[in-house]
């Protein structure tokens, strides 16, 4: 089995495309990122954009192709558009959301967990305690998490991711 891993996209457009490139290239039978998919600049709903057009499109081309493409949200993308990226990840049948999941392809199972340890930035949507007595970093300005009250930790829970 051949595998591609990739990282810290942030919504480079050539860097997708020639990802897929790639992807073809080698004759990979899965790509796995790794997180920070979408665009770290402009306003919050640039994310949203990218999710409903660029990735969109780029997720059917994997499909198409019938390469496995295992990904999930990462530390710079806003949990505030989970929903909206895993219905998009839901469309197609090579494409899985892996956060907090486990998928077998071809005798291989591979499970995926995009939780990180806090760290000293501002955004702290993804961010978990590594343990009960952790001791926090100090840090650059005040924390911020862009999910909805109530209604986001509730599906979170529900998930059981908190």
């Amino acid at each position: 089995m051949k595998i591609l891993f990739v990282t810290d996209l942030h919504g480079s457009q050539w860097k997708y495309d020639r990802l897929f490139q790639a992807a073809q290239a080698f004759q990979v039978d899965v790509v796995i990122n790794g997180g920070d998919l979408l665009p770290k600049s402009g306003n919050r709903f640039t994310q949203a954009r990218f999710i409903t057009d660029n990735l969109d499109r780029h997720f059917a081309q994997f499909d198409a192709a019938g390469i496995y493409y295992l990904c999930f949200m990462g530390n710079d993308d806003l949990m505030v558009f989970l929903d909206l990226f895993e219905a998009t990840c839901d469309r197609y049948h090579f494409i899985v959301n892996l956060a907090q999941r486990r998928i077998k392809i071809g005798g291989f199972e591979f499970i995926g967990m995009n939780w990180v340890v806090d760290y000293p930035f501002r955004l702290k949507d993804w961010c978990r305690m590594d343990t009960r007595d952790y001791v926090f970093q100090e840090q650059y300005g005040t924390g911020r998490a862009h999910i909805e009250v109530g209604g986001g930790l509730a599906k979170q829970r529900e998930r059981g991711i908190l």
